[in-house]
């Protein structure tokens, strides 16, 4: 069978590219720099019909358009409409933020991180980590203007970033070495067959190093509040919820598609990690004055919890890691919708003690707050419960029940800084001066969001049977093609 190169499969990432690389060639040349926001608005809409409409194929050996990586990627693209929104909204009181760079920049990422959900060898999704990386370092350090310790953030980020590059080269060459491949199905056929499993679980760890350090996991999580604090706001939620849902995702692909004849032993090595991540991303969390300080140590634990369901080592698990990142990455996006308003309006209010009498002055924001916040803490009936609620049940019937109520507790640990704003927002009085307005590119993003939480919080069913049938007709077409 020849190398099929079938172009169509790839348009949506060619035209990411060929936009972006056109706001790059003429934004020196346009004044009014909205010009790039409604770019990127209408490449996003043209990007979901083509994901849509275009037939499932592949292009080489290295990419493949399927059931699951399509499904995501929608999942990635209405996640980055509302952040788009939300930066215009940003950017039109950050002047000198406002420049076509930064929309191309996120289109940039965008194509990295499409390209790790269809790659289907190891090197390829390598590169597209990295392209999806790049993009983020240059929007972190685009803040220098207004944050002077946004090169800090970004150098940091891009020094630990390396380190993650550096620990994926060696699980590569270690698995190469013993299989002479990076396709994923090929290694699985390898260890199918019962050759090099001490090897390239091995080689595997070196990878799950790499990608720990993007999901900032511990010990690899230090970067993370530096990161989230020096970059611009909708930035921080473009970190912690496109690329992290990206990387996850792509993770799980690899598991299922590559070492799927390790997931157990792959499940033990990562119940340390992940149980350490809860806890210490919810310890670190308590004594933060700066809200986004704190909701980078959040991330921290959130990714812990989404790997809960890599430690169950079954289908459902995976299924419900995907769909706690889902729900994460829909409750992080109206999060920072709401403190885009507050620092559009008084900066200082990023700060939590700063934000007492809130509810006096916004109800409105403070009420979406108020649901933003629960659903972070897991308490229904929001859809961070449901999410959370998923993956303990999913350990439980994996045998993993210490995991499971270590999780749990840690869990209520966790509630204490979310409950700590509300406790702040409306029971602390101060007098306080805010002067404010609704933008529709505040309130489009952030009521969207507001609602999802709520609607998956009390009706989960149809968003749950998305992901899981998306990944059973993923395991189904792999392992029992007709």
């Amino acid at each position: 069978m020849g190398i099929t190169l079938n172009f169509s499969v790839i348009l949506t990432e060619i035209i990411f590219i060929l936009i972006s690389s056109l706001i790059f060639l003429i934004d020196k040349f346009i004044k009014n720099k909205n010009y790039a926001f409604y770019i990127t608005l209408i490449t996003f809409i043209l990007a979901s019909y083509l994901v849509l409409f275009i037939p499932f194929g592949e292009f080489t050996y290295a990419y493949k358009a399927d059931f699951y990586s399509s499904t995501l990627k929608l999942f990635l693209i209405g996640g980055a409409l509302l952040i788009s929104l939300i930066s215009y909204n940003y950017l039109q009181y950050y002047i000198n933020l406002n420049s076509g760079e930064y929309y191309g920049f996120l289109l940039f990422s965008m194509v990295g991180a499409f390209l790790m959900l269809s790659g289907m060898d190891l090197v390829t999704i390598y590169l597209a980590l990295e392209l999806m990386s790049f993009p983020v370092y240059f929007l972190i350090a685009l803040n220098y203007a207004y944050n002077r310790s946004s090169l800090e953030g970004a150098l940091k980020y891009f020094l630990v970033g390396s380190l993650g590059s550096v620990f994926i080269l060696i699980g590569l060459g270690i698995i190469y070495y013993f299989t002479g491949t990076f396709v994923l199905q090929d290694i699985s056929q390898n260890l199918a067959q019962n050759l090099y499993l001490k090897e390239l679980l091995i080689g595997f760890i070196f990878i799950l190093v790499g990608f720990s350090i993007k999901l900032s996991l511990v010990p690899f999580h230090m970067w993370a509040p530096d990161a989230y604090e020096s970059a611009p706001v909708p930035i921080t939620s473009f970190i912690a919820g496109i690329v992290k849902f990206a990387v996850i995702a792509t993770l799980v692909k690899i598991i299922l598609l590559g070492f799927n004849p390790l997931k157990l032993e792959i499940g033990e090595v990562l119940i340390p990690i992940i149980l350490t991540t809860i806890l210490i991303g919810n310890i670190m969390a308590i004594k933060q004055d700066n809200i986004i300080r704190m909701l980078a140590y959040s991330s921290i634990a959130h990714a812990g919890y989404a790997g809960l369901g890599l430690i169950s080592a079954n289908y459902i698990g995976y299924s419900f890691t995907v769909f706690y990142m889902l729900i994460y990455l829909i409750t992080v996006i109206g999060t920072f919708g709401v403190l885009v308003f507050l620092a559009n309006f008084k900066k200082e209010l990023l700060y939590i003690p700063n934000m007492a009498s809130l509810c006096e002055k916004t109800p409105f924001v403070s009420l979406l707050l108020l649901i933003l916040m629960f659903s972070l803490a897991g308490i229904p009936p929001t859809a961070g419960f449901i999410a959370k609620f998923y993956v303990f049940m999913s350990l439980i019937k994996a045998k993993y029940v210490w995991v499971a109520l270590m999780a749990i507790l840690f869990a209520v640990i966790g509630a204490y800084p979310y409950l700590r704003v509300l406790k702040v927002v409306y029971m602390d009085k101060q007098e306080l001066e805010f002067n404010f307005k609704y933008d529709f590119t505040f309130l489009i993003p952030v009521c969207i969001t507001t609602l999802l939480v709520i609607i998956i919080g009390i009706y989960p069913k149809p968003f749950t049977d998305i992901v899981y049938k998306t990944m059973y007709f993923y395991i189904s077409s792999l392992f029992y093609p007709s």
